[in-house]
């Protein structure tokens, strides 16, 4: 299927728009083109994960859900441009920090609650099982299930019973966190947030994407 060009007034806009410069935006362009596998013009979440700081990212279901606005994972060009604009080294720690606000603001009542740091400590707590699991999907294809099985019994060592936590025992790390973080209960304010943020030095080098 032959991928349609980016127009030279479209072009402008996104030079315009974004951080990015000529030669970024037609990179971007190319990229999604080349993910976009059905040609649809859109990207579903299956296809956007595949950006690599997406694939290693806990939150990557949550970012791309934030980013197709009404919650269908689906990502045109100006919405993916949009994703990759908020990640840019470019843009400002202000604008980062808003759309960090959301990612963990799961209940869209403006707060980050006890129940949305619960959630988003649950997600990076199982980061690690997630990633394997994503890595023995993509193996389905080229392995056989002998080998697929032998992967899978070296993977498991890794996370064996007894360098694990229960159910329980991770709940209790949990509630501790989320009371370190907002010992009130009350919920933290955008204002609560930033200043949390502002704290943290790797916060802009870890909330960025190679263009």
């Amino acid at each position: 299927m032959v991928k349609r060009k980016i127009l030279k007034a479209e072009l402008r806009r996104y030079i315009r728009d974004t951080p990015f410069t000529r030669d970024e935006v037609q990179r971007l362009w190319n990229r999604f083109n080349q993910m976009d596998i059905d040609g649809r013009g859109q990207l579903n979440y299956q296809e956007t994960a595949r950006v690599d700081e997406l694939r290693c990212n806990p939150f990557s279901a949550r970012i791309v859900y934030l980013f197709s606005e009404d919650g269908s994972g689906e990502l045109t060009f100006q919405k993916f441009i949009n994703m990759m604009s908020v990640f840019s080294g470019r843009t400002s720690r202000q604008t980062k920090a808003v759309w960090a606000f959301a990612l963990w603001d799961f209940d869209g009542d403006d707060l980050v609650g006890p129940r949305d740091i619960k959630k988003g400590l649950h997600m990076l707590a199982n980061a690690d099982v997630k990633i394997l699991e994503d890595e023995e999907d993509e193996e389905k294809d080229e392995q056989t299930d002998i080998d697929l099985e032998a992967n899978r019994k070296k993977r498991v060592k890794k996370h064996d019973k007894t360098d694990t936590l229960t159910s329980e025992q991770m709940n209790q790390v949990l509630e501790r966190i989320a009371e370190e973080i907002d010992p009130e209960g009350t919920g933290l304010s955008f204002d609560d947030f930033l200043s949390i943020v502002s704290r943290m030095p790797d916060f802009i080098t870890n909330f960025r994407m190679a263009v």
